[in-house]
């Protein structure tokens, strides 16, 4: 009887395979190299000699390619997009806190300069807000540092009086002077010891402040305190102020003297 599990135990039946299995790997292979063969514009294969000179010159291009690419390329500046509605735009995401879309406007070279009627600006609403990343990513795309509101008052300021010392820092680092004034000779110092945030009044003292300064009212930082009862500020200040505060006849007295002082010296 015919047997299927005899018949594939046989010797010859297994030969056969393999020489089918053999014809078929030798016809594939003959196939494959004749698909690899360069053929001319005749038709006629390409000789060995002229690949590998073709060979040669695409290994040497590919080189020079490299090496260019390699090369450091110079610094360009930093080219603005002027377009005063995404300006405008941008302004309204900061506001807003729409934190994504001002990265994607600042991204696409938009100047974060943008001004409403009440003065309000990207970079003074990320300060106010105590957003310290945020402030840095503004100062490097173009915001104006130097920016002033009402009666003089910069940033450092606003950080001062909300006691901001992340934001403060950020600001005398890129630039901004711990000793400007507003216009009614009001130091950060000053500010900072009205409010006590005697981590930024420590802070300014480190960086060289003069505590002696007094505002236009005749106060130091140190009478700010005092009068307001600040006790850490008080006693911080204490060790580093030599001068007094002016009473108001005082500092009316002082104002006469300064005016006759500058009548004489015009006569």
């Amino acid at each position: 009887m015919f047997n299927s599990k005899n018949l594939l135990k046989s010797v010859p039946f297994k030969a056969a395979i393999f020489l089918i299995s053999l014809f078929l790997t030798l016809s594939l292979q003959a196939k494959s190299k004749q698909q690899n063969v360069f053929l001319d514009a005749a038709g006629n294969p390409i000789p060995n000699e002229v690949l590998l000179s073709l060979s040669a010159r695409t290994h040497k291009r590919n080189k020079s390619s490299e090496k260019e690419s390699d090369k450091p390329t110079k610094k360009t500046k930093k080219t603005y997009q002027d377009n005063p509605e995404l300006e405008k735009e941008l302004f309204h995401a900061m506001k807003a806190g729409q934190i994504a879309r001002v990265d994607q406007l600042l991204r696409a070279k938009i100047k974060p300069t943008y001004k409403n009627y009440k003065g309000e600006t990207p970079l003074g609403i990320a300060v106010s807000r105590g957003w310290a990343s945020m402030v840095i990513k503004l100062l490097e795309n173009g915001a104006d540092i130097k920016e002033k509101g009402t009666q003089g008052v910069t940033l450092l300021h606003i950080a001062s009086a909300r006691g901001l010392s992340d934001v403060a820092k950020v600001l005398v680092k890129y630039g901004l002077n711990p000793n400007t004034k507003t216009d009614k000779n009001w130091t950060p110092l000053h500010v900072s010891a009205r409010y006590g945030h005697w981590k930024l009044v420590q802070y300014f003292i480190q960086l060289g402040v003069d505590p002696n300064i007094r505002n236009s009212d005749g106060k130091t930082a140190l009478g700010l305190a005092r009068h307001l009862r600040h006790m850490g500020v008080i006693k911080m200040l204490s060790q580093v102020t030599s001068v007094r505060s002016l009473s108001p006849k005082k500092l009316k007295k002082r104002k006469k003297r300064s005016k006759k002082h500058s009548k004489k010296s015009k006569t």
